[in-house]
């Protein structure tokens, strides 16, 4: 195995390893340990076999001495014997069905042991032949063939956004170390439009000195090979076997540069036939006509001189946002700036790593005015859920916390289980007591579409709900969400006003923008959160305002722009007219 090959490869291997774990039947804590191994390795740019000769694997996130073993096996010897020894048992093909919507770890081993599926080909096969109508029956035949349909080539060589920025982030840190004359350097492509998955790695730089810079990237000891290489650009590969791609002009170029860097295609495309319509070019440089070449000092100047509206960064799709900005009818849409706080996130008391007053003490150097405690009940055991006791004794420490932070506010919540007939995890006269009640469907998201479209729903009328979180449930690069009715969610919800979230969890980012646009049209209001289980993670709430770019989202839909007055008076009045209805 190469230095190049290596990380790809073993986050390849763990990812495999749970699927396979998953697929027969043994523990989830120890298919999670995997997943959890995967993910640090994955981003990290850092080629394996550097981090082992200098004593690191156990720096990387969620690797402890058992899968450091693991990694050097895989290193020394192309594979782990762990893997190799599943893999007798569960055809390694088997776990390629779980990249199908509506097929778990469950339903993959059924469809192995006894319609001889092993795999996506064989899939194909059993499905045109019949055999998954017989085992399954039609209506989960014909999801399985929807979702089938819906696999794109290609799609495992993408990285969820939320490592690739991470990625980036740590790339641009060494390279300013390496080029201390960069005066901006920046994520761009589909980084910076907060794509779901990312297909490579775009920076654009500005510098006098673009030679240089270009030469301390292509040295980086995360690079493991150079593709290209000009006086403005380099694309390389990394340690992990990621494409990464770096752009540097001089300072004046700037706006223009991160401009071109940052797409999408067909957005560019269309202010590039702009700028042919009036005699000349647009380009990473600015605008050309003849010999006389017009530079921008910003995006707004870009946009100005075609006579729009600046369109932010994860609104160019070319889906009509162009012509709206031509007739200034662009709409505002949110803001990281237009939020006042935070209705979602953890602590230690279930399955975070921080303290209520560590938590509060990050949201409020954020510049939120509150921060929602909502750490998960009793019934998801996997997290150290509450129960009614400890969600008192919890109270008692956010008491003491308010005490010292006024006027910044700490909200007693909780997320709570939602049940698989439907029922809630704590009873009425617990939930009546909190600030706020977040209600999420973790388990069971293999159930048939109409038992998973009721459990929502029956939380969404609950009247002590007051959001429901992640209301799809897909893991990005992961599961698939469940078989929800989303229509009939966005309408209930609609009538209820009950809030609907946007999780800005990079492994959630649910509801995803195609779901929070259709949301919004049907009536609904939404919050965004972070999902945080450290205090780090408070900035998650970042990619939820991505998402509610991308969907065109406007401020006063928001529920978490209110201040802390407001935002309490809407969720009384809500909880009144839920009860009343």
């Amino acid at each position: 195995m190469t230095e190049r090959s290596s990380n790809a490869e073993a986050v390849r291997a763990f990812r495999l390893l749970a699927d396979l774990l998953d697929i027969g039947g043994e523990s989830a804590y120890r298919a999670g340990a995997y997943r959890r191994a995967a993910e640090g390795i994955g981003r990290i740019s850092e080629p394996l076999e550097a981090v082992r000769r200098r004593g690191g694997l156990q720096e990387i996130p969620g690797v402890g001495p058992s899968i450091a073993r693991k990694i050097g096996e895989l290193l020394d010897m192309g594979t782990i014997q762990q893997l190799e020894e599943v893999g007798r048992e569960v055809p390694p093909g088997v776990a390629g069905l779980l990249a199908v919507p509506d097929i778990g770890p469950k339903r993959a081993r059924l469809l192995w042991e006894e319609a001889g599926v092993d795999g996506l080909d064989a899939l194909r096969v059993a499905l045109e032949a019949g055999r998954v109508d017989e085992l399954l029956g039609p209506g989960e035949a014909r999801r399985i063939n929807q979702g089938l349909g819906t696999l794109h080539e290609g799609e495992e060589n993408r990285l969820p956004l939320g490592v690739a920025r991470r990625m980036a982030l740590d790339l641009i840190d060494h390279l300013r170390e390496a080029a201390p004359l960069i005066s901006r350097v920046e994520p761009a492509g589909s980084i910076r439009r907060f794509r779901e998955a990312v297909g490579d790695l775009d920076i654009a730089a500005a510098s006098e000195e673009p030679r240089e810079v270009v030469e301390a990237f292509a040295s980086l000891e995360e690079v493991s090979r150079v593709e290209l290489k000009g006086p403005n650009r380099c694309r390389t590969i990394l340690g992990n076997g990621f494409p990464a791609d770096l752009w540097v002009l001089p300072e004046r170029y700037w706006a223009s540069l991160f401009f071109h860097v940052t797409g999408d295609k067909y957005h560019d495309i269309r202010l590039r036939d702009m700028a042919i319509t009036r005699g000349g070019r647009l380009n990473e440089y600015g605008y050309t006509e003849g010999d006389r070449l017009k530079t921008f000092a910003t995006e707004v100047e870009i946009y100005e001189f075609f006579g729009m509206q600046c369109i932010p960064a994860p609104m160019r799709s070319d889906v009509g946002e162009i012509d709206l900005a031509l007739r200034g009818g662009l709409p505002r849409v949110l803001g990281l700036d237009d939020l006042k706080g935070d209705l979602h996130a953890h602590t230690d008391w279930s399955d975070g790593t921080a303290s209520v007053r560590q938590m509060a003490l990050a949201a409020k150097e954020r510049g939120h005015e509150y921060l929602a405690i909502t750490d998960h009940s009793r019934g998801l055991g996997v997290a150290n859920g509450l129960d009614a006791e400890r969600l008192r004794e919890q109270g008692q420490e956010i008491d003491r916390v308010n005490a010292e932070l006024a006027p910044f506010r700490v909200l007693q919540g909780v997320e709570l289980e939602v049940r698989a007939d439907g029922s809630l995890d704590l009873p009425d006269e617990v939930l009546d007591e909190l600030d706020l009640v977040v209600a999420s469907v973790h388990t069971g998201l293999r159930q048939d579409g109409e038992r998973l479209t009721a459990r929502a729903l029956s939380a969404i009328r609950h009247s002590l709900v007051d959001v429901l979180a992640h209301p799809t449930g897909p893991i990005v690069g992961g599961r698939s969400g469940g078989d929800f009715d989303v229509d009939a969610l966005y309408a209930e919800a609609a009538k209820t006003e009950t809030v609907l979230e946007i999780d800005g969890d990079p492994s959630r980012m649910d509801l995803r923008d195609e779901h929070a646009r259709a949301a919004i049209a049907a009536g609904c209001s939404l919050s965004v959160d972070s999902d945080a289980h450290s205090v780090g993670a408070l900035g998650n709430i970042l990619y939820g305002v991505g998402v509610a770019q991308r969907a065109w989202v406007p401020p006063e839909r928001v529920l978490n722009i209110l201040p802390l007055e407001g935002l309490l008076a809407r969720l009384e009045e809500t909880r009144s007219r839920k009860g009343s209805g």
